[in-house]
Parts: C-alpha cells; structure tokens; sequence
C-alpha cells in the first residue's frame, strides 16, 4: 500500500512538474492535463478497491475525463485553423 502511495504522489509531482514547465504549447499543456487525469484515475481505482465499494464512480469520472479531452483537442484544432499555430501566448481571450 505504501508502495502505491508513494507511486501516486510521484506520478503527481511528475504531471505537475511537466504543466509547469511546458506551458507554452497547447498540445503539451493537454497532454499533461491528461496525464494528471490519468493518475487521478489510478488513484480512485485504489480508494475504491481500498473501500470495497462500486466502481460505478470511475466510470462517470472516465466518461468526464473523455469529454474534457475532447473539448481540448477541438479547441486546440479551432485555434490552429484560426492562427496558425498552437502557442498559447498567441491566444487572446478576448476574440472569443
């Protein structure tokens, strides 16, 4: 179980590490959101399987978690098309 814990925080630390550190690129900024995600994920399946209870829970967060993927990736696709590429200082608020 320590094992686990230890892995999850590690996991934590590496996500954040990467969103701080690559921020400049739309895509990277995503791709650590998802990893965040992903150890979010891991760390319910272990609350979960820890409490003996449903797993009904990691299905709606999974189904959440692929809509905000979604909602990324076609705003990254809709700010390419419009100018060109996918820096984030490029992206003013205000157009929107």
């Amino acid at each position: 179980m320590w094992m686990n814990m230890n892995m999850i925080m590690l996991l934590f630390m590496i996500s954040n590490l990467m969103f701080m550190f690559y921020y400049k690129h739309l895509l990277l900024t995503l791709i650590s959101m998802e990893f965040m995600m992903i150890n979010l994920f891991y760390n319910i399946f272990i609350l979960l399987n820890f409490l003996q209870m449903n797993l009904y829970f990691m299905s709606f967060f999974l189904s959440i978690s692929i809509c905000e993927g979604i909602i990324g990736l076609s705003i990254m696709v809709y700010m390419i098309r419009m100018s060109g590429n996918d820096y984030l200082k490029s992206m003013n608020i205000l157009k929107w």
